[in-house]
């Protein structure tokens, strides 16, 4: 099921342990239906914490996230998980055979081959498993005999179909939670692009501590020390000449002299 409205974060706030110092702070954040949106912010700004959330991982301890008015919570969490679709920066390389690497994305779909082609081509991946020894059957693993090994690339676009799949399956809501950052920015810029262009008209949720990799994103918003503190377009931030437009410019100088690779 898709969200028809959007998603709405509602003064959340969240801490781990109890006297903690909270890592979401008031939180108020909208993710309108149908649209992507980028949340980027440094290491320890909050960002995955709000996935976990989103996921229902974790509760919030005081406020709600609500989908079209209606608090999570009242949702089995089983349930709601079956709405989501998720890559995140250490996705799963399963030893087992393509059909399964896909198909998990939506298990009541695995006997389904033609979705998980689609999804595959979709993603770009089905010529390169067309050339694997057993196509779909081929064991991703070079520990079995006529098993495959595939690049970082490569296993990136078996995520993006895993994710794809889950749409197939249900899933209202696409979230990828710093799938390259072990990749350099004109990789990753690759990725997220390739990945916008797929999902278009999906509720789509992109995190990433890199600022010039998601400026293709419908919005993006700017999380510091758990609250937001901008957001806009790229355009727009760039135009407001503040936090964003200030690491936005430190990383792409440390890109122009061959630094940025973290």
């Amino acid at each position: 099921m898709r969200p028809r409205s959007g998603i709405r974060f509602e003064d959340v706030t969240f801490g781990y342990g109890d006297g903690s110092r909270p890592v979401l702070r008031g939180l108020d954040l909208e993710i309108p239906a149908g649209r992507s949106l980028a949340v980027v912010g440094l290491n320890g700004a909050g960002k995955t914490t709000l996935v976990k959330l989103l996921a229902r991982l974790y509760e919030p301890q005081s406020g709600r996230i609500a989908v079209d008015g209606i608090d999570v919570r009242e949702f089995p969490a089983a349930e709601w998980r079956r709405r989501l679709g998720a890559i995140f920066q250490d996705f799963v390389h399963y030893g087992l055979p393509v059909r399964e690497n896909v198909g998990f994305g939506a298990p009541s779909l695995l006997g389904d081959d033609a979705r998980i082609r689609s999804a595959l081509a979709r993603a770009g991946a089905l010529d390169l498993v067309e050339q694997l020894p057993q196509r779909l059957d081929t064991i991703l693993s070079r520990e079995y005999e006529e098993g495959a090994e595939l690049s970082g690339g490569q296993w990136q676009r078996v995520a993006i179909a895993r994710a794809l799949m889950a749409v197939e399956g249900g899933a209202g809501v696409l979230v990828l939670d710093e799938p390259t950052a072990n990749l350099d920015v004109r990789a990753e810029a690759a990725f997220f692009e390739s990945f916008l262009e797929l999902t278009r008209g999906l509720t789509t949720i992109l995190i990433s501590h890199r600022f010039s990799t998601v400026r293709r994103a419908d919005r993006i918003v700017v999380l510091d020390e758990g609250a937001i503190v901008e957001q806009g377009t790229h355009e727009e931030l760039l135009r407001l000449g503040g936090r964003y437009a200030e690491l936005f410019h430190f990383q792409a100088s440390r890109f122009a002299t061959g630094e940025a690779q973290e």
